[in-house]
Protein backbone atom coordinates (compact mmCIF):
# COMPACT_ATOMS: atom_id res chain seq x y z
CA UNK A 1 0.00 0.00 0.00
CA UNK A 2 1.70 3.27 -1.01
CA UNK A 3 1.76 5.89 1.46
CA UNK A 4 -0.57 9.15 0.09
CA UNK A 5 1.41 12.44 -1.32
CA UNK A 6 1.17 15.18 1.20
CA UNK A 7 0.50 18.18 -0.10
CA UNK A 8 2.01 21.37 0.70
CA UNK A 9 0.13 24.46 0.09
CA UNK A 10 1.07 28.15 0.35
CA UNK A 11 -2.36 29.50 1.89
CA UNK A 12 -3.39 29.27 4.99
CA UNK A 13 -6.61 30.02 6.93
CA UNK A 14 -7.34 33.30 8.28
CA UNK A 15 -8.20 32.78 12.06
CA UNK A 16 -10.81 35.57 12.19
CA UNK A 17 -12.53 35.64 8.67
CA UNK A 18 -11.13 32.55 7.39
CA UNK A 19 -10.01 34.03 4.50
CA UNK A 20 -7.21 32.54 2.39
CA UNK A 21 -3.91 34.12 3.04
CA UNK A 22 -0.55 34.07 2.12
CA UNK A 23 1.42 31.26 4.01
CA UNK A 24 4.56 34.66 4.63
CA UNK A 25 2.05 36.95 5.99
CA UNK A 26 2.02 38.58 8.95
CA UNK A 27 -1.71 40.27 8.38
CA UNK A 28 -4.74 39.17 6.65
CA UNK A 29 -5.17 41.17 3.50
CA UNK A 30 -9.41 40.64 3.80
CA UNK A 31 -9.70 41.43 7.24
CA UNK A 32 -6.63 42.53 8.42
CA UNK A 33 -6.03 40.29 11.83
CA UNK A 34 -2.93 39.48 12.76
CA UNK A 35 -2.08 36.25 11.68
CA UNK A 36 0.17 34.30 14.64
CA UNK A 37 0.59 31.05 12.95
CA UNK A 38 1.92 32.45 9.97
CA UNK A 39 5.93 32.76 8.95
CA UNK A 40 6.88 36.06 10.14
CA UNK A 41 8.57 37.41 6.67
CA UNK A 42 12.56 37.59 7.19
CA UNK A 43 14.35 41.01 7.60
CA UNK A 44 15.43 40.53 4.11
CA UNK A 45 11.99 39.68 2.56
CA UNK A 46 10.73 42.77 4.13
CA UNK A 47 13.22 45.07 2.73
CA UNK A 48 12.86 43.64 -0.88
CA UNK A 49 8.75 44.39 -0.20
CA UNK A 50 9.90 47.90 1.11
CA UNK A 51 12.18 48.41 -2.10
CA UNK A 52 9.71 47.53 -4.22
CA UNK A 53 6.67 49.47 -3.10
CA UNK A 54 9.20 52.35 -2.83
CA UNK A 55 10.30 52.24 -6.67
CA UNK A 56 6.68 51.91 -7.41
CA UNK A 57 5.92 55.30 -5.46
CA UNK A 58 8.76 56.82 -6.82
CA UNK A 59 7.22 56.38 -10.31
CA UNK A 60 4.31 58.14 -9.51
CA UNK A 61 5.92 60.68 -8.12
CA UNK A 62 8.06 61.41 -10.70
CA UNK A 63 5.53 61.74 -13.21
CA UNK A 64 3.13 63.57 -10.85
CA UNK A 65 6.23 66.31 -10.93
CA UNK A 66 6.56 65.82 -14.37
CA UNK A 67 2.61 67.31 -14.95
CA UNK A 68 3.10 69.47 -11.80
CA UNK A 69 6.16 71.94 -12.41
CA UNK A 70 7.57 70.79 -16.21
CA UNK A 71 5.91 73.55 -18.40
CA UNK A 72 6.49 71.08 -21.48
CA UNK A 73 4.51 68.69 -20.39
CA UNK A 74 1.53 71.22 -19.75
CA UNK A 75 -0.23 70.00 -22.94
CA UNK A 76 -3.36 67.28 -23.38
CA UNK A 77 -1.37 64.71 -25.36
CA UNK A 78 1.25 64.86 -22.85
CA UNK A 79 -0.99 64.05 -20.01
CA UNK A 80 -2.70 61.49 -21.45
CA UNK A 81 0.36 60.20 -22.32
CA UNK A 82 1.76 60.34 -18.64
CA UNK A 83 -1.47 59.17 -16.84
CA UNK A 84 -1.87 55.81 -19.15
CA UNK A 85 2.46 55.30 -18.09
CA UNK A 86 0.60 55.44 -14.22
CA UNK A 87 -2.03 53.16 -14.82
CA UNK A 88 0.14 50.90 -16.81
CA UNK A 89 3.23 51.25 -13.98
CA UNK A 90 0.07 50.21 -11.23
CA UNK A 91 -1.04 47.53 -13.24
CA UNK A 92 2.35 45.47 -13.77
CA UNK A 93 2.86 45.75 -10.13
CA UNK A 94 -0.53 44.93 -9.04
CA UNK A 95 0.02 41.76 -11.11
CA UNK A 96 3.01 41.12 -9.37
CA UNK A 97 1.69 39.36 -6.86
CA UNK A 98 -1.61 38.24 -9.00
CA UNK A 99 -2.23 34.99 -6.68
CA UNK A 100 -3.02 36.83 -3.93
CA UNK A 101 -4.29 40.46 -5.40
CA UNK A 102 -6.75 38.93 -7.75
CA UNK A 103 -9.15 38.41 -4.19
CA UNK A 104 -9.57 42.02 -3.93
CA UNK A 105 -11.47 42.02 -6.80
CA UNK A 106 -14.19 39.77 -5.52
CA UNK A 107 -16.82 41.89 -4.55
CA UNK A 108 -17.69 40.13 -0.95
CA UNK A 109 -21.29 40.58 0.66
CA UNK A 110 -22.42 43.09 -1.86
CA UNK A 111 -24.93 45.57 -0.66
CA UNK A 112 -26.97 48.36 -2.00
CA UNK A 113 -27.78 49.57 1.14
CA UNK A 114 -24.10 49.70 1.75
CA UNK A 115 -23.34 50.82 -1.84
CA UNK A 116 -25.38 53.65 -1.89
CA UNK A 117 -24.24 55.44 1.22
CA UNK A 118 -21.26 55.28 0.36
CA UNK A 119 -21.78 57.06 -2.14
CA UNK A 120 -24.23 59.60 -0.40
CA UNK A 121 -21.16 59.96 1.92
CA UNK A 122 -18.94 60.73 -1.31
CA UNK A 123 -20.88 63.23 -2.64
CA UNK A 124 -21.53 65.10 0.44
CA UNK A 125 -17.62 65.04 1.15
CA UNK A 126 -17.05 66.22 -2.14
CA UNK A 127 -19.29 68.98 -1.67
CA UNK A 128 -17.67 70.18 1.63
CA UNK A 129 -14.10 70.15 -0.12
CA UNK A 130 -15.29 71.93 -3.17
CA UNK A 131 -16.35 74.94 -1.45
CA UNK A 132 -13.33 74.88 1.34
CA UNK A 133 -10.53 74.57 -0.96
CA UNK A 134 -12.23 76.73 -3.44
CA UNK A 135 -12.32 79.50 -0.48
CA UNK A 136 -8.56 78.98 0.62
CA UNK A 137 -7.31 79.12 -3.09
CA UNK A 138 -9.17 82.37 -3.56
CA UNK A 139 -7.68 83.61 0.29
CA UNK A 140 -4.16 82.37 -0.15
CA UNK A 141 -3.51 82.12 -4.53
CA UNK A 142 -6.10 84.54 -5.40
CA UNK A 143 -7.30 82.24 -7.82
CA UNK A 144 -9.46 79.01 -8.30
CA UNK A 145 -8.21 75.79 -10.00
CA UNK A 146 -9.97 73.96 -12.74
CA UNK A 147 -10.55 70.73 -13.55
CA UNK A 148 -11.79 71.73 -17.22
CA UNK A 149 -9.02 73.85 -17.98
CA UNK A 150 -6.24 71.43 -19.52
CA UNK A 151 -9.78 70.34 -22.24
CA UNK A 152 -11.04 73.54 -23.05
CA UNK A 153 -11.14 74.08 -26.84
CA UNK A 154 -10.87 70.10 -27.33
CA UNK A 155 -13.58 67.84 -28.71
CA UNK A 156 -15.70 66.33 -26.57
CA UNK A 157 -13.89 68.00 -23.66
CA UNK A 158 -16.15 67.06 -21.20
CA UNK A 159 -16.14 63.42 -21.76
CA UNK A 160 -11.88 63.69 -21.16
CA UNK A 161 -12.71 65.79 -18.38
CA UNK A 162 -14.63 62.71 -16.60
CA UNK A 163 -12.54 60.06 -17.96
CA UNK A 164 -9.26 61.37 -17.20
CA UNK A 165 -9.67 62.81 -13.19
CA UNK A 166 -13.02 60.46 -12.29
CA UNK A 167 -12.78 57.25 -14.00
CA UNK A 168 -9.31 56.80 -14.31
CA UNK A 169 -8.04 57.56 -10.61
CA UNK A 170 -11.04 55.62 -9.08
CA UNK A 171 -9.34 52.85 -10.40
CA UNK A 172 -6.03 52.81 -11.25
CA UNK A 173 -5.36 54.76 -8.07
CA UNK A 174 -7.30 52.81 -5.99
CA UNK A 175 -5.80 49.46 -7.51
CA UNK A 176 -2.44 51.31 -7.04
CA UNK A 177 -2.55 52.66 -3.57
CA UNK A 178 -5.20 50.45 -1.39
CA UNK A 179 -4.65 47.49 -3.66
CA UNK A 180 -0.76 46.86 -4.44
CA UNK A 181 0.64 49.56 -1.84
CA UNK A 182 -1.22 48.67 1.03
CA UNK A 183 -1.05 44.91 0.66
CA UNK A 184 2.17 44.98 0.46
CA UNK A 185 2.81 47.31 3.83
CA UNK A 186 0.10 44.87 5.52
CA UNK A 187 2.93 42.03 5.39
CA UNK A 188 5.54 44.64 7.09
CA UNK A 189 3.80 46.37 9.37
CA UNK A 190 0.39 46.14 11.66
CA UNK A 191 -2.63 47.67 9.79
CA UNK A 192 -3.26 51.09 11.04
CA UNK A 193 0.63 51.62 9.93
CA UNK A 194 -0.07 50.56 6.55
CA UNK A 195 -3.22 52.50 6.18
CA UNK A 196 -1.37 55.36 7.42
CA UNK A 197 1.50 55.51 5.45
CA UNK A 198 -0.49 54.51 2.07
CA UNK A 199 -2.40 57.59 2.99
CA UNK A 200 0.37 59.86 3.45
CA UNK A 201 1.71 58.63 0.32
CA UNK A 202 -1.13 58.95 -1.96
CA UNK A 203 -1.52 62.81 -0.58
CA UNK A 204 2.11 63.51 -1.74
CA UNK A 205 1.39 62.23 -5.05
CA UNK A 206 -1.32 65.10 -5.54
CA UNK A 207 1.25 67.59 -5.41
CA UNK A 208 -1.00 70.23 -3.51
CA UNK A 209 -0.03 71.52 -0.22
CA UNK A 210 -3.64 72.89 0.50
CA UNK A 211 -5.94 69.58 -0.29
CA UNK A 212 -3.58 68.13 2.07
CA UNK A 213 -6.35 68.97 4.57
CA UNK A 214 -8.65 66.36 3.28
CA UNK A 215 -6.61 64.05 0.86
CA UNK A 216 -5.03 62.61 3.65
CA UNK A 217 -8.10 62.31 5.89
CA UNK A 218 -10.02 60.54 2.38
CA UNK A 219 -7.18 58.09 1.70
CA UNK A 220 -7.29 56.83 5.52
CA UNK A 221 -11.09 56.49 4.75
CA UNK A 222 -10.74 54.82 1.96
CA UNK A 223 -7.88 52.26 3.83
CA UNK A 224 -10.13 51.71 6.48
CA UNK A 225 -13.22 50.84 4.08
CA UNK A 226 -10.66 48.53 2.25
CA UNK A 227 -10.04 46.46 4.96
CA UNK A 228 -13.15 46.52 6.52
CA UNK A 229 -14.90 45.29 3.34
CA UNK A 230 -11.67 42.98 2.28
CA UNK A 231 -12.29 44.40 -1.47
CA UNK A 232 -11.06 47.01 -3.86
CA UNK A 233 -15.03 48.17 -4.73
CA UNK A 234 -16.59 50.33 -2.75
CA UNK A 235 -13.18 52.36 -2.01
CA UNK A 236 -13.28 52.77 -6.45
CA UNK A 237 -16.52 53.65 -6.03
CA UNK A 238 -16.06 56.39 -3.37
CA UNK A 239 -13.75 57.73 -5.35
CA UNK A 240 -15.53 58.00 -8.58
CA UNK A 241 -18.54 59.73 -6.90
CA UNK A 242 -16.27 62.19 -5.05
CA UNK A 243 -13.91 62.97 -8.27
CA UNK A 244 -17.74 62.86 -10.59
CA UNK A 245 -18.98 65.22 -7.82
CA UNK A 246 -16.03 67.42 -8.65
CA UNK A 247 -16.16 67.33 -11.91
CA UNK A 248 -19.67 68.44 -12.43
CA UNK A 249 -19.16 71.50 -10.39
CA UNK A 250 -16.76 72.40 -13.80
CA UNK A 251 -19.13 71.00 -16.48
CA UNK A 252 -22.43 72.44 -15.64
Amino acid sequence: MSVPEIEISDKITCTKCGGAVALNSVYCNHCGARQYGANVNSSENNWRLLKQAALFFAIDIFVCCLCKFADAFKTLSWFVLLDVLMAVTTVVFFAINWTENKALLIWRNFSWQKLSAYAAMAVAASFLVHYSVGWLNVVIYSKDESYYEFAKGNLFGEIFVIFFTAIMPALFEELGYRGYLLQTLLKVADPEQAIYISAFLFAIIHMSFISLFWLIPFALFLGFVRIKEGTLWYGILIHFCFNLTACMFELL
